[in-house]
């Protein structure tokens, strides 16, 4: 059958074939679905206080729950067709919260504020069925492994899924061949042409250029002092997304294939049996209390952070690499995103746009299997867009040469074109979009991270001043809208008091004991 050929011949572009004039009334109809990372602050600081009751719980509400501190919320939008309806429903999210929060802001970067101690950042708290001790477990041992500052840096997680009705095509009618199959060749096809590219991600959504003195580790780049608590780099754009950041050695050079589903399931169950030598040196018990689930190369699944995943739309407490298995992949989850600052909400039309159109694209170009030495590429040049980004002598490396990082951007936006002009129809709304875009791959000083630097240049203002600044004037701008002004209060609203409810079952069902349940969780 042709698809199947198309699908495992990963040289074809797909958008050269035939194949397109059946889905492209189809492309404008895949699912957007955003996760937001932000601390609650007061007075400058992260919040010591515990999860605030009336947003609901952390362990059981599906739109507002907690990442690695108690103090880190992660509001979460169901998937939607419509992308101006997702961020709507993430800004109506923030209008609850900040009717909720009492005194408190949200901190509007990727990098947290500097503080005092590791202390200062609070593992947050699930309550005490078995389900939420393990999640607790968790992040204490990410904290032992990696420090707390670091797991602090918070992101936007771009969930995306491809219209269904594109598995259903005439392509793909073939009794013997299942659809699962199918559908995770197409989206590992999407992946790996995510990592290829990511680094335009990177730089063109990247604003993080500036680190406090907590994450400072190093002194191998040219850091220039902002002020007593915090540093930049003058090329950088993401540098949560650097080895100073949420990258470290080991999340970086550990090679899980994207070749295909089994060999990325298999690779993962290896990461989360193999004992590391390192972790093992923290041991997993400290007086009467457990340091990490257990000393392997990963603790679980989710520990593997690479800047972009294979994702399930199986809800329930299984491992993910269990639920991928069941049920092959559904969407893929980009990671790379930083915060935007000058969007209330951590992301802009415009971005989400972009990235509609990226992810298609990266769909239906060719795809081939990457080997080590491109994977060594595709790192380097995250690595130096990251930090270097916006320096107008950055070369990267595309098929073993050398590429300025213009040159190479213009092929991209080139040949997304025909990709938003199938999803703009008779409109230019993506097209618009693109040339937009197009515009900052040669004027750096326009991106993200271009801007928030000649911000705090140019004004004088401090990091810590800015982000509260910022922080207030979105609360505010929430507090001013009353609750009849959200179409979601009232969902919100119930979801935070039926996530009680939940909670409270699930700890009066708390049955076998809590190595069992860890026992029980890895042999499913």
């Amino acid at each position: 059958m042709e698809w199947i050929n198309v699908v495992i011949d990963h040289s074809e572009n797909l958008i050269d074939t035939g194949f397109i004039s059946e889905i492209k009334e189809a492309l404008s109809f895949g699912e957007l679905g955003l996760e937001k990372e932000s601390f609650r602050m007061l007075q400058s600081q992260i919040s010591q206080s515990a999860h605030p009751k009336s947003i609901g719980s952390a362990l059981c509400n599906q739109y507002i729950t907690t990442d690695f501190s108690e103090a880190q919320l992660e509001l979460i939008t169901p998937p939607l067709p419509d992308k101006k309806a997702g961020l709507e429903f993430l800004e109506h999210i923030h209008h609850f919260i900040a009717h909720n929060i009492n005194e408190e802001i949200l901190w509007p970067f990727s990098i947290p504020p500097a503080v005092k101690s590791e202390q200062d950042v609070p593992i947050a708290d699930y309550g005490i069925s078995n389900l939420g001790l393990f999640k607790q477990l968790y992040r204490n041992g990410l904290s032992h492994r990696y420090g707390r500052t670091m797991q602090a840096i918070s992101g936007l997680h771009f969930n995306y899924s491809l219209p269904d009705s594109i598995w259903r095509s005439s392509f793909f009618e073939d009794d013997k061949f299942d659809s699962r199959v199918i559908r995770s060749k197409g989206y590992f096809r999407m992946l790996r042409n995510i990592f290829r590219m990511n680094w335009l991600v990177l730089y063109l959504f990247g604003a993080s250029p500036i680190l406090t003195k907590d994450l400072l580790t190093k002194a191998s780049e040219p850091f220039q002092k902002l002020d007593n608590q915090t540093y930049y780099l003058p090329y950088a754009t993401s540098l949560r997304m650097s080895d100073f950041g949420y990258q470290n050695s080991l999340r970086v050079t550990l090679n899980v294939s994207s070749d295909s589903l089994n060999d990325y399931i298999s690779d993962l169950n290896m990461a989360t049996n193999t004992i590391s030598e390192g972790f093992q040196n923290i041991g997993n018990q400290r007086n009467t209390n457990q340091l990490q689930i257990n000393a392997n190369i990963l603790q679980i699944d989710d520990e593997y952070y690479a800047v972009a995943r294979p994702k399930s739309k199986i809800i329930s407490n299984q491992r993910l690499t269990s639920k991928l298995k069941k049920g092959g992949v559904d969407y893929i989850e980009l990671r790379s995103l930083d915060l935007n600052p000058f969007s209330r909400i951590g992301i802009d039309e415009e971005t989400v746009y972009f990235l509609e159109v990226f992810l298609i694209y990266c769909f239906l170009n060719k795809s081939h299997l990457i080997n080590q030495d491109e994977l060594k590429a595709i790192w380097d040049n995250d690595s130096l867009v990251a930090k270097r980004g916006r320096d107008p002598s950055l070369l990267l490396q595309k098929n073993k040469t050398s590429i300025s990082l213009q040159e190479w951007g213009k092929q991209i936006i080139d040949e997304m074109t025909p990709v938003a002009e199938l999803l703009d129809g008779e409109k230019t709304v993506y097209r618009d979009m693109l040339c937009k875009i197009a515009s900052k791959i040669n004027n750096p000083d326009q991106t993200l991270s271009g801007l928030l630097l000649d911000k705090v240049l140019t004004e004088k203002i401090g990091f810590i001043d800015l982000g509260n600044t910022i922080g207030e004037t979105n609360k505010q701008h929430y507090l001013d809208l009353e609750k009849s002004e959200n179409p979601n209060w009232d969902r919100l609203e119930k979801e935070a008091i039926d996530s009680w409810s939940q909670q409270s079952k699930l700890e009066a069902e708390n049955n076998e004991s809590f190595e069992s349940f860890v026992a029980d969780y890895f042999d499913k």
